[in-house]
């Protein structure tokens, strides 16, 4: 009997010792579950922050490369410096968490984006290239004083001083007068279209400065034609409506229209005394149906930002001023009309101008600083005026300088004619703010880069 009890308390003991095991067994599966458990969490957490991050990234990516709204590349520029000037980004709430949103650009040709995505303090970082990538070949290089597609005639005194160049090979396509000239000095050279004879191409009078020249064997051929493409022109932007404007002399002036007017699209806005336009450090955009600044009319841009003007009529005369004693790089209009953009009387635009298809005059004493692009047929420039451009850009048109009328920049045009006493001065006018609008900015795309 004490044998079998001895038994039982064995078996006791056995079983208390493995419902121990079990016991500790059980709660260290319990552990281990709890710890999984969180570990999954973790995960799923860090899933989601990874995915919100994902999505700021490709938004923004896909905004700037897919262009909905059809902007410009300079439109774009800016909007990508302007993010770049801001900053981190103030957190977008997305799901149940949110996104802070950098941008900074990689040298040149790449932009880096990049987003922190945040869910209950768990955060993931994930990065995305924008590559700039040329569209094409882009426009040669805007290094001569004149170039002419088709034909170069110079009558009168007129000058020429800087490189001049031709794609034309035809007879006679270049034709100076006597007492015309070009200033061959600091290596200055008259190029013609590949393969043309100069002796034929090159027409001047027997014995004259320009006649020697050729003989002498100074003027080269162009290794390739050249071409330059007109860049797009954009789609004019839908914005609030503001009616007219009109900036007279009552009440007295100055008036304004202030950052926090905003954009706007206006029926006809006038100028008849002053108007100051407040642009802060930012982009401006002012559409008007009519702009009209007459008289001693002055349209002033106060700020160091930028304004960009989308006309489709424009009127400018007397001694009218737009953007007088500002910077050009600080103002560029797009005209959409088909009436000649005129600049005449003693008026000034202290600007950049891309006429779609309108003609050019600028007369008397009227003068533009600032870029000209046009894909009109005629651009003149007569009695004093003057261009200070770093282009007249105009491949389609007549372009005619008459009287004293002068350029300073490089000239495009299908054809050339100067008389009187014109001349172009090739000079490198330095951009404060950088490139030319449409033609620099407008020669690039956005494409998608690499996940990092």
């Amino acid at each position: 009997m004490l044998l079998r009890g001895n038994e039982r308390g064995s078996a006791l003991v056995t079983v208390f010792m493995v419902t121990m095991v079990l016991i500790l067994l059980g709660a260290g599966l319990v552990h281990y579950a709890s710890v999984a458990f969180r570990q999954v969490t973790a995960a799923e957490t860090r899933a989601r922050a990874y995915y919100i991050a994902r999505s700021g990234v490709d938004a923004f990516v896909s905004y700037v490369v897919d262009n909905p709204d059809g902007l410009s590349s300079a439109e774009l520029d800016d909007l990508i410096d302007n993010v770049i000037a801001a900053g981190t980004s103030s957190p977008t709430a997305l799901g149940d968490g949110a996104f802070t949103l950098a941008v900074t650009r990689e040298g040149s040709d790449a932009i880096l984006v990049s987003a922190v995505g945040d869910v209950r303090g768990v955060t993931e970082t994930v990065r995305r290239t924008i590559l700039i990538a040329p569209d094409g070949p882009g426009i040669p290089p805007l290094d001569m004083a004149v170039f002419a597609l088709n034909s170069i005639k110079m009558e009168g005194s007129a000058k020429i001083y800087g490189d001049a160049a031709t794609n034309s090979v035809a007879d006679r396509s270049v034709d100076f007068a006597w007492s015309t000239g070009f200033d061959d000095r600091n290596g200055r050279t008259l190029w013609i279209g590949p393969g043309g004879n100069a002796s034929n191409v090159v027409k001047a009078p027997n014995g004259s400065p320009m006649d020697e020249y050729v003989k002498q064997g100074k003027v080269k051929n162009l290794p390739e034609p050249r071409e330059y493409p007109l860049p797009e022109f954009p789609e004019f932007p839908l914005l609030p409506y503001k009616g007219d404007f009109t900036a007279g002399w009552w009440p007295s002036p100055p008036y304004s229209i202030t950052e926090a007017d905003g954009d706007g699209w206006y029926g006809r806005l006038a100028v008849e005394s002053e108007l100051n336009i407040y642009v802060g450090s930012g982009t401006r955009i002012i559409r008007a149906d009519e702009l009209s600044v007459t008289g001693d009319g002055k349209m002033n841009i106060i700020g160091s930002g930028k304004l960009i003007l989308y006309v489709n009529k424009f009127v400018m005369d007397g001694g009218a001023s737009i953007n007088r004693n500002g910077s050009e790089s600080q103002l560029h209009m797009y005209y959409s009309g088909t009436g000649k953009l005129s600049l005449g009387g003693n008026t000034k635009f202290r600007g950049s101008v891309y006429a779609k298809d309108a003609p050019i005059d600028i007369t008397n004493s009227g003068g533009i600083t600032g870029h000209i692009i046009t894909g009109g047929s005629e651009v003149k420039i007569t009695g004093d005026a003057t261009a200070h451009v770093r282009v007249l850009y105009a491949p389609n048109a007549a372009v005619r300088l008459e009287g004293s009328g002068k350029v300073r920049g490089s000239l495009i045009g299908k054809t050339v004619h100067m008389s009187g006493g014109t001349f172009v001065e090739w000079k490198e006018i330095p951009d404060s703010q950088g490139g030319i609008p449409d033609l620099e900015s407008g020669a690039k795309t956005f494409k998608r880069g690499q996940w990092k």
